[in-house]
C-alpha cells in the first residue's frame, strides 16, 4: 500500500513539473556556455487590424560573442529546419563546434524568437538571414561562411549560397530541401500513421501525434505528460504561421523543383539513409543533377532526418574533419 501511495505521489509530482520548460532552459544554457550571444532586433511596424495600429516584429540570431570570437577560425552559418529554431536544433552541437569555429545560428521567421508578417516565401527567409548577419555590432567578418542548411533550412541555405555567393566558401545540404523533392512521399508516410498529410504530421496537436512524429525512424518512449507539454509550448507556438510556410512550399513545388541553383562554392550533400521526411532518393537525385563528386556525397547509415540531434558526435566530427583545417 505504501509503495502504491509513493508511486501516486511521484506521478503527481512529475506530472505537475514543467519538464519541457526545464529542458529548453538547459538548451539555452548550452548556447551561453559555448560563448554564443543573442542579438535581437525589435521594431514597431504599421499594419494592425485598425488604422493607425502597429505590430511588433522580432528578429533573433545567435552568434559567437566578442569575448569568444577568434579571427583565425572559420565561421559556420547553421540554418535550422522546419519546427526547429537555432537553440532547439543546434544545442547538441555548439559546445564542440565552438572549439573550432565561430558560429552564426539564426531563428528563421515563425521559429524560435523570430516573427514578423511576411509572404512566407523562401526568398523572405534568405533576405532575413542576410539582414541578421549585420546584427552583431562588433562587425566581425561575415565572409567565407560555411553554410549548413538542415531540411527546410537546406532550401534557405541553397538560395543564400546562390544569392550571396561572395559570402560563402562552402554549402552543405544536410537532408535539405534543395530540389528533387516530391511531397507525395511524405504525405504517404503521414497517411500510414493516420495523419491527413505531411502538414498535419509535422504540426501535431496532441501528445499522441508528437510521439508518432518523433518515432518515425526509431521508437521513442517519453511520458505522455511531457509530450503534451511539447505540444503546448512548442508546436502550438506560431502554429498557423508555420503551416503557412509549408503551404507556400506546396503551392510552389513545381517552381522550386524546376530551379537549377548556380553555386560558385563547393557543395556537399550530407544525408541520413533512413530519413523518412526527405527520403534518401532525394539525395541521390541532387547528386546526379548537380554532379556532386563522391568525396562530397556523405551518407550515414542507421541515421534519420536530424543526424545532428540523433548522432551529434558523428555530425560534429564530420564538420570538424571537413572544414576546420
Amino acid at each position: 500500500m505504501k509503495n502504491i501511495l509513493l508511486w501516486l505521489a511521484l506521478s503527481s509530482f512529475f506530472s505537475s513539473c514543467n519538464v519541457y520548460s526545464i529542458y529548453v532552459k538547459k538548451q539555452a544554457e548550452v548556447f551561453e556556455e559555448a560563448g554564443m550571444k543573442q542579438y535581437e532586433k525589435i521594431s514597431d511596424r504599421p499594419g494592425g487590424l485598425h488604422s493607425g495600429e502597429t505590430y511588433i516584429e522580432f528578429k533573433t540570431v545567435y552568434m559567437t560573442g566578442p569575448e569568444s570570437f577568434d579571427s583565425t577560425k572559420k565561421t559556420l552559418l547553421l540554418i535550422h529546419g522546419y519546427q526547429g529554431g537555432a537553440i532547439a536544433q543546434w544545442s547538441p552541437n555548439v559546445e564542440e563546434l565552438s572549439k573550432y569555429f565561430n558560429i552564426i545560428a539564426p531563428d528563421l521567421n515563425c521559429h524560435g524568437r523570430t516573427y514578423f508578417t511576411s509572404d512566407y516565401s523562401i526568398e523572405m527567409q534568405v533576405d532575413l538571414v542576410n539582414e541578421m548577419l549585420q546584427f552583431n555590432k562588433e562587425k566581425w567578418s561575415i565572409e567565407n561562411l560555411i553554410v549548413i542548411g538542415s531540411s527546410y533550412g537546406g532550401l534557405v541555405g541553397a538560395r543564400f549560397a546562390e544569392k550571396h555567393a561572395e559570402k560563402v566558401s562552402a554549402y552543405v545540404s544536410y537532408d535539405g530541401l534543395t530540389g528533387c523533392f516530391n511531397k507525395a512521399f511524405t504525405d504517404s508516410i503521414a497517411l500510414t500513421l493516420g495523419a491527413k498529410d505531411a502538414v498535419a504530421l509535422l504540426n501535431p496537436t496532441s501528445g499522441k501525434e508528437v510521439k508518432k512524429l518523433i518515432s518515425l525512424e526509431k521508437p521513442v518512449r517519453i511520458p505522455s505528460f511531457i509530450l503534451n507539454q511539447v505540444v503546448d509550448q512548442h508546436f502550438a507556438v506560431q502554429r498557423e504561421n508555420k503551416i503557412a510556410l509549408l503551404n507556400y512550399l506546396n503551392e510552389h513545388e513545381s517552381e522550386l523543383n524546376a530551379h537549377r541553383f548556380q553555386w560558385s562554392a563547393p557543395v556537399y550533400i550530407l544525408w541520413g539513409r533512413n530519413d523518412k521526411i526527405i527520403p534518401f532518393q532525394t539525395a541521390k537525385c541532387l547528386k546526379e543533377v548537380y554532379q556532386i563528386p563522391d568525396s562530397r556525397f556523405i551518407v550515414y547509415e542507421n541515421t534519420g532526418h536530424v543526424m545532428n540531434m540523433q548522432n551529434p558526435k558523428a555530425f560534429n566530427k564530420w564538420v570538424i574533419d571537413t572544414f576546420s583545417n
